[in-house]
């Protein structure tokens, strides 16, 4: 909250702890999205700046709390052009109870259990840290296949999620690791088995945007991928 402070928020008189008994009340743990809050991890994205070019529409799947949709719109990128999607409102509903912006930005957001855009709705899609959290390689599949479906010929797929650096695998983490560590290798597998080609990944050690604990064998791999025209 000290963070979202930063961008103008004021927080009436005891509003931090309502949002602390009610998230407690709920049962609710958000420790690594909480972390993140404040600071968005899309204007970091080596292709961040050419989705601006042209400001074709853009769909933020896997939008978690929307940091990343806020921060398209302070950055001028046409807000009529911008949709986030994710399969429930827990997240989402956190976000909007920290940036006090529901009814700013609520018809930006589509929630469902099943992936609700038809194809070739969008020049972009943004996926930020959500191939990390996906166990089952057949969701994982869908997933590609979904974002690849909604996608334009010539549309961009890019983001960012935690992965493996090097050959060699360091098994001790004690109780942090997300349930999907990909390879650079398998993580290029995964998208041109999709059908996107070309395919840029840059690997960071450590990653001032994403707060990955510094093992020896943990990295960022933020990606771009074409969906050929």
């Amino acid at each position: 909250m000290k963070r979202i402070e930063d961008y103008g928020i004021v927080f009436p008189e005891g509003y931090y702890q309502t949002l602390l008994d009610k998230y407690t009340n709920e049962g609710v743990r958000y420790p690594h999205i909480l972390m993140n809050i404040g600071q968005p991890r899309i204007n970091s994205h080596f292709f961040y700046s050419r989705g601006f070019e042209g400001c074709g529409r853009l769909l933020d799947y896997g939008c978690g709390t929307g940091e990343n949709i806020r921060q398209l719109i302070r950055d001028g990128f046409p807000r009529e052009r911008i949709a986030a999607f994710d399969i429930n409102w827990a997240s989402i509903n956190l976000g909007f109870d920290l940036y006090r912006d529901q009814k700013e930005i609520c018809d930006l957001f589509t929630v469902s259990e099943t992936f609700p855009f038809g194809p070739a709705e969008f020049d972009m899609v943004f996926s930020g840290s959500v191939f990390h959290v996906i166990t089952d390689d057949e969701i994982l599949g869908n997933y590609l296949a979904n974002a690849w479906s909604v996608l334009k010929p010539g549309g961009i797929l890019f983001g960012s999620t935690a992965g493996l650096a090097g050959e060699e695998v360091v098994k001790s983490h004690g109780e942090w690791r997300p349930p999907r560590v990909m390879t650079r290798d398998q993580l290029s597998g995964y998208l041109t088995g999709t059908g996107f080609n070309p395919i840029k990944i840059v690997e960071h050690r450590r990653h001032a945007y994403h707060h990955i604990p510094h093992y020896a064998d943990i990295c960022v791999h933020e990606f771009c991928a074409k969906k050929p025209a």
